[in-house]
C-alpha cells in the first residue's frame, strides 16, 4: 500500500488566496459528488471506485449485539467457543471511518477478550484497510472505552467485493520492522478472510499462523441486540452549500467557528474541516471575536494540555488583526473533482484575525473586510 494513511494527517479543506486586479473575481469550482459515499459520509468524487460500498454498508449494518461460536487456536475444534461479539463505529465521522469490534467469551462470566478496530482512509483509487488487534486479553467492562496496554497486531486488509471478504495479511509495526531472532523473521505470516455480507453477519475463516488464542474460524449466529439509536444527531454537513442563516446549520464543527449573526453563508465541508464566506457587522464580528478567546480561557483551564499557550498580549494583538489587503478566498479540497465554477465574492480591504489554536493545530483563520461586512474563515478540525 502506496500511503500509511495511519499515520498522515490529512488536511481535506484548506484555503488560497491570490492577488488579482478589481475585475478578477474568486471562483470555486463545484464538484460531481458521488450520492452513494456521500450516504457513507465522505465527499467522493462519481468517479471513485465504489467496489467498497457494499463493505462500509455491511460493516454498518452488523453494528449491535451477536452472538457468535468460532475455533480457537490451541482450542479443541470439536468444541468450538460460545460468546458475544459487541460491534460500534461507523463510516461517519473523524479522519477515517472506524469499526470497533469486540469479541469476548465465554457468554456467562466472561474471561476473555479480543478487541480489533478496522480503519477505512481514502487513498488514490479506493480505501486503505487496516485492522488493529489487541489480544487475547483478559476480558473487563472497561474494555469498551479502554485499548489493552499491549502492543496491538496490525493487518493491511485487501476487499474482493465479489465473495465479500476482505483477507488480511500483516503489517509491520509503525516506526518499522522488529528486527527478532532469525527464526521468528522466518516465520510464516499469520493470514485470515474476514466475511462480511449485507445484513451485517461477519465470520473468520481461513486462519493461518495466528497466535494461540485467536479465531481461527467462526463467526456471528445470532443477532442479540441492534446497536442503540442515537437520537438528537446532528446533521454533518460535507460538500457545498448555501443557506441563508445560521439558524439552519446543525453540524456542530461548523457553528463553533461561525458567528452567530452571520448571514448569505456559503460553505465548503469535509471531514477535516470547512470554509465559510458570510456577511456580518462590526459590531457583532468584534463582539464574536471576544467570545472565541473568552471560551478558549475557559477551554484551556479545564485542558491545558490541549492548547498552545496564549499570553494576554498576544490575545490583544490577534483581536487587533493585520491587514491583508485585496483577498479572494478560493476553496479546494483534495477529495473533490470539480467541473463548474462559483463566484465568491472578494474581500477589498480584508484584516488577518487568527484564533486560538489546539495543539493539534485545529483552530480557525478570519479574514474580515469593515468596510463590507464580509468574512471568511478557514478552520480545521485534526
Amino acid at each position: 500500500m502506496k500511503n500509511e494513511f495511519a499515520m498522515v494527517t490529512v488536511l481535506l479543506c484548506t484555503a488560497a488566496f491570490v492577488c488579482a486586479s478589481p475585475q478578477t473575481v474568486a471562483q470555486t469550482p463545484k464538484p460531481q459528488i458521488s450520492a452513494e459515499w456521500q450516504a457513507l459520509g465522505w465527499t467522493l468524487p462519481k468517479s471513485y471506485s465504489p467496489d467498497q460500498i457494499a463493505l462500509f454498508k455491511g460493516l454498518n449494518a452488523a453494528r449491535g449485539t451477536w452472538s457468535f461460536e468460532a475455533e480457537k487456536v490451541g482450542g479443541d475444534p470439536a468444541t468450538p467457543s460460545s460468546g458475544k461479539l459487541v460491534i460500534t463505529g461507523g463510516s461517519k465521522g473523524g479522519m477515517a471511518s472506524a469499526w470497533n469490534l469486540l469479541w469476548f467469551w465465554p457468554i456467562e462470566h466472561p474471561q476473555h477478550a479480543i478487541i480489533e478496530q478496522i480503519l477505512a482512509m481514502p487513498e488514490k483509487e479506493q480505501f486503505g484497510l487496516m485492522l488493529v488487534r489487541f489480544g487475547p486479553v483478559k476480558y473487563s467492562e472497561a474494555q469498551p472505552m479502554q485499548k489493552p496496554n499491549t502492543p496491538p497486531a496490525l493487518f493491511m486488509g485487501r476487499w474482493d467485493g465479489e465473495k465479500q471478504k476482505i483477507t488480511w495479511a500483516p503489517r509491520a509495526p509503525f516506526g518499522g520492522e522488529n528486527h527478532q531472532d532469525a527464526a521468528k523473521e522466518d516465520a510464516p505470516s499469520p493470514v485470515f478472510e474476514m466475511l462480511v455480507d449485507a445484513l451485517g453477519k461477519i465470520s473468520i475463516q481461513k486462519g493461518q499462523h495466528l497466535p494461540k488464542g485467536q479465531i481461527r474460524a467462526g463467526g456471528v449466529t445470532v443477532r442479540l441486540e441492534e446497536a442503540p439509536p442515537k437520537s438528537g444527531n446532528p446533521q454533518l454537513l460535507a460538500g457545498m452549500h448555501h443557506v441563508k442563516k445560521r439558524s439552519e446549520i446543525s453540524d456542530p464543527r461548523i457553528l463553533r467557528y461561525l458567528p452567530l449573526e452571520a448571514s448569505d453563508i456559503h460553505l465548503v465541508s469535509d471531514r477535516n474541516g470547512h470554509m465559510a464566506h458570510y456577511r456580518i457587522s462590526p459590531k457583532a464580528f468584534d463582539t464574536f471575536l471576544e467570545h472565541v478567546w473568552k471560551r478558549y480561557r475557559k477551554e484551556r483551564a479545564t485542558k491545558p494540555e490541549s492548547w498552545v499557550d496564549y499570553s494576554e498580549e498576544e490575545i490583544a494583538e490577534a483581536r487587533k488583526g493585520e491587514s491583508v489587503g485585496r483577498y479572494e478566498p478560493r476553496a479546494r479540497s483534495t477529495e473533490i473533482i470539480f467541473e463548474e465554477v462559483e463566484a465568491w465574492e472578494p474581500l477589498e480591504n480584508a484584516r488577518s484575525y487568527s484564533g486560538p489554536r489546539k495543539r493539534s493545530a485545529a483552530g480557525a483563520t478570519y479574514f474580515y473586510d469593515r468596510e463590507k461586512g464580509i468574512a471568511f474563515h478557514d478552520a480545521g478540525y485534526w
